[in-house]
């Protein structure tokens, strides 16, 4: 039996446990706990110390259990308690609680750990969340029509966690204490309050009108119960010794905090107006306090600053990124700008010189797909990348100039997301983005969503949802819309090859050449001479990003399309035609300041504006496609394979040529690649296990504590998926002759 099996098992054994335990069921039914319904759905059971028996000398078994923790030194570790099943968001078990229902107990609860969320997939959904100490109360307010509650236990971060994941706004305290937890929840801009459960109510007939009258009653004391509430100009905090009200101006980021804070209880008040940043002026305010209102917990009011200052500095940063969503409208000098550089007959040429003044030189190829890649989010078919390199190759720093010149509202940049992120975007929120994600590690996932989101170009997730109006539970799909256009940097070879065949496939220039120049531009930054040309940085940014909010969301038509060929060979190349084809469309949109827009009238009340691709858009997706882009995107292999690939045979053909021995008849080893190639040993033996797997190595002799020999076999092809294109010239021509 697995973990899952074996903790069933005993779930089960439990239920059968407490169904034969009369003493037991009193004691809970005297407690107030007497719905059926509430037995069943959380698979209520009672340990009867009975488990050592059910292992009955089975060796594995009794190793699992103590592994499990069910049992602890030979003995039942929750024996004489009412068990609870934890279960994740797939139902699986992944912790027990016990409860124990006699008041004389002096443990009441204990786990097995401190993995799961009890009544978590219910929570996940609520917007409002109440907690509990006691199991006990947590099954009685579900029992009293009060169902987003769980009781707390373990580590306060994973709850933390799940709160700000499923955007929970509102949380309800029903005892003392935990005031971590409450502190850091109240910092996150969260709506907390305490209330005190009365055990005897609880449990009694009149539970309900109890409860509901506890829930909806507000503290008169204050203007509202909320820890925390956002008012015209400022905040009101409410904590249990003073409130504050705190009037600024909190919309933008400033090296000041400057704030008119009220301090008052029913009695007393203290207003003044301090720079919340400046140390000096919160311990004279905190002094102030203490002496207006008889407090000498000074640490105490320290925090509350503290957690003032959390508070606003998180709506400044939620007003800025609503700021950057904005598309602003450009000036007439801005728009000039912008022109002069779409309307450049070489436009191409400019791109490329921008990412070497950025920083990133020659790569010529790289640079302007990733920079088409970007512009393709505004059109309804984008294209997509994703670069593969080793590490420190400059994959990273690529896409970080590619950001940097794409207008700041239509970016959305991500270094890890997810399985469920993408899910709760808003329905527009990645409409026509350029979507980054730094590492494709920290996207694993979110393949699946990503995927569809490329090819269907939305995403929709059905959940459960409680009706605010009848309470009943209903299942509310919730949509996010693209396009988006993709990039991705990764240093794995193992891509899943779903994702890998809607994008091109861009790999990094290593060879020593590349990086002699990095050196001489990293040694020039240094100078004088660099950092004057640094200061002129954010002009190229700007004219880049002016162009692109200039950009039309225009049709595109190729009107040579069916002139076009491409390779028929793999079964991929289905949709690398189709990609091949988008590229081409892409290059014409980007230069739509500098192509006829014509009009066409569809029907009486219908007509279209379009451009057309000219042979010019074909040579230059051409000339992109050539020296490896095109074999990289269409081929098996891995790149860096691929490339260590062609490495190995211009060593074998110098062996050949100087020993006289074909080249499938040399015998070698690792070590001499890593020698004339300089690879590391890691990347070496990698790509070689790759290599022997796809049949380009075999493998011939095996020794024992010495080097492993390899040789070249006779099948391994020379890739040359660009002469099966049409040529440009010859496109040229056919299109003079028709």
């Amino acid at each position: 039996m697995n973990n899952q099996e074996v903790m069933e098992r005993y779930i089960q054994l439990c239920i059968k446990r407490l169904a034969e335990n009369t003493r037991v069921l009193s004691h809970l039914r005297k407690q107030g706990l007497t719905e059926q319904f509430i037995f069943e759905t959380f698979r209520l059971g009672h340990s009867g110390g009975s488990l050592t028996e059910l292992i009955d000398g089975n060796g594995d078994l009794n190793a699992r259990c103590e592994k499990l923790r069910l049992l602890s030194k030979g003995k039942e570790t929750l024996a004489g308690f009412v068990t609870i099943p934890i279960l994740d968001e797939e139902k699986a078990i992944v912790n027990i609680a016990g409860y124990s229902a006699y008041p004389q107990s002096k443990s009441k609860v204990k786990c097995l750990n401190h993995e799961g969320i009890f009544n978590q997939a219910f929570l996940q959904n609520a917007e409002e969340l109440i907690l509990t100490e006691s199991p006990l109360d947590a099954l009685l307010l579900i029992q009293n029509d009060i169902p987003n509650t769980t009781f707390l236990f373990g580590d306060d971060q994973k709850y933390i966690h799940f709160i700000k994941e499923h955007s929970i706004r509102r949380i309800i305290f029903t005892f003392e204490g935990r005031a971590r937890l409450h502190y850091e929840l109240t910092k996150n801009g969260i709506s907390t309050r305490r209330i005190a459960l009365d055990a005897k109510k609880l449990s009694g007939s009149q539970a309900k009108e109890y409860l509901e009258e506890l829930f909806t009653a507000k503290n008169e004391d204050v203007p509202g119960s909320d820890t925390i509430q956002e008012i015209e100009g400022g905040f009101l905090f409410h904590f249990p010794h003073l409130s504050y009200r705190v009037i600024g101006n909190f919309i933008e980021y400033s090296l000041a905090i400057k704030a008119n804070i009220k301090a008052f209880t029913g009695n007393e008040v203290f207003v003044d107006s301090i720079d919340l940043y400046k140390n000096r002026d919160r311990q004279n305010y905190i002094y102030n306090l203490m002496e207006r209102f008889g407090i000498r917990d000074q640490i105490q009011l320290e925090q509350d600053l503290h957690q003032i200052i959390a508070v606003i500095e998180k709506h400044k940063e939620k007003k800025e990124n609503q700021k950057k969503r904005v598309k602003p409208q450009l000036t007439d000098y801005q728009k000039e700008i912008g022109l002069q550089f779409l309307k450049n007959p070489r436009l191409m040429d400019e791109i490329d010189k921008d990412y070497t003044h950025l920083g990133y030189v020659r790569e010529h190829k790289n640079k302007i797909l990733l920079y088409l890649i970007m512009t393709s989010r505004l059109m309804d078919n984008p294209l997509h990348s994703i670069l593969i390199s080793r590490s420190g190759a400059g994959k990273s720093l690529l896409v970080e100039i590619t950001e940097e010149l794409c207008p700041p509202e239509d970016l959305q940049s991500m270094s890890d997301i997810s399985s469920q992120a993408l899910y709760y975007f808003g329905e527009n929120d990645l409409k026509n983005k350029f979507v980054v994600i730094g590492e494709k590690e920290g996207s694993q996932g979110s393949e699946y969503p990503l995927r569809e989101l490329i090819t269907r170009r939305s995403i929709t997730k059905a959940i459960p949802m409680k009706d605010t109006v009848s309470g009943e539970i209903k299942t509310v799909s919730i949509t996010v819309n693209g396009p988006i256009s993709l990039a991705e940097t990764t240093t794995s070879t193992n891509i899943n090859p779903e994702n890998l065949n809607r994008c091109f496939v861009l790999s990094i220039d290593e060879s020593e050449e590349q990086t002699r120049i990095i050196h001489q531009l990293q040694r020039k930054n240094y100078t004088l001479k660099g950092y004057l040309q640094k200061r002129e940085l954010t002009k190229i940014l700007e004219k880049n990003i002016f162009a692109q909010r200039l950009l039309k969301p225009v049709l595109t038509f190729n009107p040579y399309a069916e002139a076009l060929t491409f390779p028929s060979s793999s079964l991929k190349t289905r949709r690398d035609n189709e990609k091949f084809l988008r590229l081409i469309n892409v290059i014409c949109f980007l230069h739509q300041y500098q192509r006829k827009l014509k009009r066409k009238k569809i029907s009486e009340h219908e007509v279209i504006e379009y451009i057309e691709c000219t042979p010019q858009d074909y040579r230059i997706a051409h000339e992109l496609l050539s020296d490896g882009v095109l074999d990289n995107t269409l081929d098996d292999l891995p790149a860096s394979a691929r490339k260590l690939l062609e490495l190995i045979k211009k060593y074998l053909q110098g062996r050949s040529n100087r020993d006289n021995i074909p080249v499938d008849k040399i015998i070698f080893e690792r070590k001499e690649i890593r020698e004339c190639t300089s690879w590391s040993f890691a990347q070496v033996r990698n790509n070689f296990r790759i290599l022997r797997d796809y049949e380009y190595l075999q493998l011939i002799k095996v020794n024992n504590g010495l080097a492993n020999q390899y040789r070249l076999t006779a099948n391994y092809s020379d890739l040359d998926f660009l002469n099966t294109i049409l040529k440009p010239e010859e496109l040229e021509k056919r299109i003079a002759t028709a």
